[in-house]
């Protein structure tokens, strides 16, 4: 079967290759695509995958409609609504707007918040999660798995998607932010705050407050929510704050627990002026889960094992969702790049992955990686055509791609 399969790949180009082989889900086949690849330079590749879909449209432009999919997860099935402009142009890149509704409500009916500001403008998307709330890990599966079928269909500007949602659709978009930071050019959302807890002397902690020194936020607020404590917000207000990220927060003193507090407009005019930096001189993150281990171009392989707390996520109902292990303290990186040198800061960290590409740093110099003040790698890096197509299949962005990585042993 697979000697069968490379007969038939024989023949490709790098640009049809390293399509297929990005999208194939079935390993051996990948591996054969991969070979094949490797009769190419690896740049000649990787400028094949930066090239986006310019084929028409495989959506009814002007239109709100609903896909099916199955979430990345495993396989779960969901829906979601999407709307791409009349003008849709395949030749331009377009930017994204992704919208998550509150609880109980659903794609079809939540996407028409943006229909009438960004319709035109921007493609829009909208899940649906009837049962699961969208801090779970299904809601991020839903989300993820509908921008990666959305980014494989359309000419969609990886550096320009904007999330927001309102109430529970909100609180998605905050832990979205938190745990894939690396995803958003910026987010607005409504009427919810981060994950932000009570500690026993009742004071609060907003749990992955320096994850927002990355990830821009326009946050909206009713002093006069019902839903949400106005304490809540104004305690992680001053977290985001210290996190030196970029914060509008716009907190409306006879507001309730509604969108319309703040113009779309506003927000939408916000939104264009940020694009996302697909390789940041620096990064600021941390993750107090494992599920959760990497950052743009670093990734946690292995961290401290203190005692596990299990915490129980709920549904819509207030049922049991899912158990999700923290350990703390949280595992945090703090990394800087100027030219070919790294340096960087761990806490709670044994092993690190640094991911590289010539879009960053210069791969035919010496690069150099210093980890609390011990240099641990000085040398050249390889580039190499099995981590670039790896890295693009499981990632699915083609403005940030990576051809080699160097392991570092931190302890």
């Amino acid at each position: 079967m697979i000697a069968l399969f490379l007969a038939l790949v024989a023949q490709g180009d790098p640009a049809d290759l390293s399509a297929r082989a990005i999208r194939e889900d079935d390993k051996d086949k990948r591996a054969a695509l991969v070979a094949q690849l490797k009769k190419f330079d690896v740049a000649a590749v990787e400028k094949a995958l930066r090239s986006p879909s310019r084929g028409p449209s495989p959506f009814e432009a002007g239109r709100i409609l609903e896909r099916s999919a199955k979430s990345d997860l495993d396989g779960e099935e969901f829906t979601y609504a999407i709307q791409v402009p009349a003008s849709y142009d395949p030749a331009k890149a377009w930017p994204l707007l992704i919208t998550l509704h509150g609880a109980g409500g659903n794609g079809p009916d939540w996407i028409r918040t943006w229909a009438r500001t960004a319709g035109s403008t921007h493609v829009l998307l909208a899940p649906t999660t009837p049962r699961h709330t969208w801090a779970a890990r299904q809601g991020h599966a839903y989300v993820l798995t509908a921008l990666r079928e959305t980014g494989d269909a359309l000419n969609i500007d990886p550096d320009r998607v904007y999330l927001d949602g309102m109430s529970m659709g909100a609180g998605g978009a905050f832990r979205l932010a938190e745990h894939v930071p690396d995803h958003w050019a910026a987010i607005g959302p409504r009427c919810n705050v981060p994950d932000i807890r009570q500690k026993k002397d009742k004071t609060f902690v907003t749990m992955l407050a320096d994850n927002y020194r990355m990830v821009p936020v326009y946050w909206v607020l009713g002093a006069k929510d019902e839903k949400i404590p106005i304490e809540w917000g104004r305690a992680a207000k001053v977290e985001l704050e210290a996190a030196k990220g970029e914060l509008i927060y716009r907190e409306f003193p006879e507001g309730g627990h509604e969108w319309s507090l703040e113009r779309d407009e506003a927000v939408l005019d916000w939104y264009d002026r940020h694009t996302r930096s697909p390789y940041p001189n620096e990064i600021l993150w941390k993750s107090y889960e494992k599920i959760f281990a990497r950052a743009f171009w670093v990734e946690v392989t292995k961290r401290t094992e203190p005692p596990a707390l299990i915490m129980v996520h709920l549904d819509q109902k207030g049922a049991e969702s899912e158990r999700r292990t923290e350990l703390r303290p949280p595992a945090r990186v703090k990394a800087t790049r100027k030219g070919n040198a790294i340096e960087m800061s761990t806490e709670e960290v044994r092993e690190l992955r640094v991911y590289l590409d010539d879009a960053m740093l210069d791969l035919d110099k010496p690069v150099t990686i210093t980890v609390n003040g011990r240099k641990l790698h000085d040398g050249t890096v390889k580039r190499s055509m099995d981590v670039l197509i790896d890295d693009a299949h499981q990632r699915r962005d083609r403005s940030m791609l990576f051809s080699a990585f160097v392991d570092v042993k931190v302890k």
